[in-house]
C-alpha cells in the first residue's frame, strides 16, 4: 500500500469514526465537559474537522478553508468562529455553541472530500514537499498572532506526509477522547 492511499484510508477511518460518536448527541451531551476546565465535547468533535481543514488548505495548500467557503461561512467561518486551535475556554465554548452535531458533520464530510479530492492525484513522492506555510499564515491576522505561532512551532518545515499524518493522529486521540467523555456524560445522567 503507497502513503497515499493510507492516509486516505485514516482520513475516512476517522471521519467514520467522528460519525459514530457525534450523530446521536443531544444538546446537552454536545455542551457537556468531562471535567471544570475541558473543552465542551461539540467543540473537540469540531475541532477534528476544523484543524484538517487548515492544516490541509490553509498550513499546505494556502487556499481557503472550507469553512470559509459557502454555504459554511455563514456557519463557521474563521471571521465568525475564530481559530481552529489556540483559543481560551471560553473562545472555545462559543464555538460548541455556535455549531451543532448535524452543521459538524455535514462540514466534516465537506472537508473529507476536499482533502481526497486534493489527495487524489498525489504520488509518494508528492508527500516529501515542504509547503511554504510562513507564507502562507499571512492571509489571516489570526494567524500571525504570538500565542497562534506558539501553537504551531513544532510544524514548521515539515514536509506534507508527516503534516498530514501527524494531523490525523492528533484527530484520532481526540476521537478517543470525544468518545469516552461521551460515555462519561452518558453515565452521569443514567446515575
Amino acid at each position: 500500500m503507497d502513503a497515499v492511499t493510507l492516509l486516505r484510508d485514516q482520513l475516512k477511518r476517522m471521519n467514520a469514526i467522528l460519525h459514530d460518536v457525534a450523530h446521536d448527541l443531544r444538546s446537552s451531551e454536545w455542551t457537556a465537559r468531562a471535567a471544570p476546565g475541558q473543552n465542551c465535547l461539540g467543540f473537540t468533535l469540531w475541532h477534528v474537522p476544523a484543524s484538517q481543514d487548515w492544516t490541509v488548505q490553509t498550513w499546505i495548500r494556502n487556499v481557503a478553508e472550507v469553512r470559509d467557503r459557502e454555504p459554511w461561512a455563514r456557519v463557521g467561518s474563521l471571521d465568525r468562529l475564530g481559530l481552529a486551535f489556540g483559543m481560551s475556554l471560553a473562545e472555545a465554548d462559543a464555538i460548541a455553541a455556535a455549531v451543532g452535531p448535524a452543521d459538524t458533520l455535514a462540514y466534516a464530510d465537506a472537508v473529507l472530500a476536499e482533502i481526497l479530492g486534493w489527495l487524489r492525484p498525489l504520488s509518494d513522492a508528492d508527500l516529501a514537499r515542504v509547503p511554504d506555510a510562513r507564507a502562507h499564515l499571512t492571509r489571516h491576522v489570526a494567524y500571525r498572532s504570538a500565542r497562534y505561532q506558539a501553537e504551531v512551532q513544532e510544524m514548521w518545515d515539515q514536509p506534507l506526509g508527516p503534516l498530514i499524518a501527524g494531523d490525523a493522529g492528533h484527530g484520532r486521540g481526540h476521537l478517543g477522547e470525544a468518545r469516552l467523555v461521551k460515555e462519561l456524560v452518558r453515565g452521569r445522567g443514567a446515575a
